[in-house]
């Protein structure tokens, strides 16, 4: 599949069979995390904790609670989350991290698209886990590190066929 292809067949996976990706798979995936840009290289600010715990994941789900309006376990069931952690510069993380963390999240799923396995985007999960000292304890993240976003990862029988791009579905200005 070329790149191009890749990108017209990713979509967020709400569906999973339950199966996790392969070791191999998840070597794949994250040596696409590890190629992404990290602003000002600052790589050492970068935490990824691979999470397959089911009582860890659960935590995340019960933490969630009712808090948000989708139906249905907010991490879809998924095998695996990928959780983007960073090491704030100042006091609080800031445009650079959270654009990091994102930039890792989109090359993962790119990946992962590669490799026939669905994923999705998570942001809310996480933004709320934060307010729950004892569960960011449960990533056991070194000394200093905030979760930004994260990924869930799995085996899915959604089709992902090639979307059409649609021109012009964005606003476009040259200057």
């Amino acid at each position: 599949m070329d790149f191009f292809e890749v990108m017209k067949r990713r979509k967020s996976v709400r569906s999973y069979t339950g199966k996790a990706p392969s070791e191999a798979q998840m070597r794949m995936i994250l040596e696409a995390a590890w190629t992404s840009p990290v602003a000002r290289a600052r790589f050492e600010n970068i935490h990824l904790t691979v999470i397959t715990d089911k009582g860890v994941l659960q935590a995340i789900v019960d933490n969630v609670g009712d808090r948000v309006v989708r139906p249905g376990s907010p991490l879809y069931d998924a095998p695996v989350l990928i959780l983007v952690s960073a090491k704030p510069v100042g006091e609080v993380l800031h445009n650079n991290e959270y654009s990091s963390a994102a930039m890792i999240v989109h090359n993962m799923s790119l990946a992962a698209t590669a490799l026939g396995l669905g994923s999705c985007d998570i942001w809310g999960a996480i933004n709320l886990a934060n307010e729950n000292p004892e569960l960011v304890k449960r990533f056991k993240l070194p000394e200093g590190f905030v979760p930004c976003c994260s990924l869930v990862i799995g085996e899915t029988d959604e089709p992902m066929p090639v979307r059409e791009v649609q021109e012009g579905k964005m606003a476009v200005s040259y200057l």
